[in-house]
């Protein structure tokens, strides 16, 4: 199993529309592509010394390939997306996990 996961940091005073955003339209774009089956979303509990809110999204897949596909074909248009309608309020990186169990 591959974790393609997002961490967010937003600014506090966007935290309920950015939640809002990210459940009604983030998350359904993306499993919309279906390369991914699962999402997870996690707000993370010790925030150090910044002045946001920290969040990890999660999608889950069965292949590096999807993600691949996903990040080649889809990814610019949400992304472009998120960075318009929460401009300068956010910032963000990617990481990819294998599941090696």
């Amino acid at each position: 199993m591959i974790l393609y996961n997002i961490t967010f940091n937003i600014e506090i005073e966007i935290e309920n529309e950015w939640l809002t955003w990210m459940r009604e339209y983030y998350f359904n774009y993306v499993l919309g592509t279906d390369l991914f089956f699962d999402v997870k979303l996690f707000r993370l509990l010790n925030e150090t010394e910044n002045d946001g809110l920290t969040y990890s999204v999660q999608f889950f897949t069965d292949s590096l390939d999807k993600v691949e596909l996903y990040l080649e074909k889809y990814a610019k248009k949400i992304v472009d997306t998120h960075n318009e309608a929460f401009k300068y309020k956010h910032v963000s990186f990617m990481t990819l996990l294998e599941s090696v169990e």
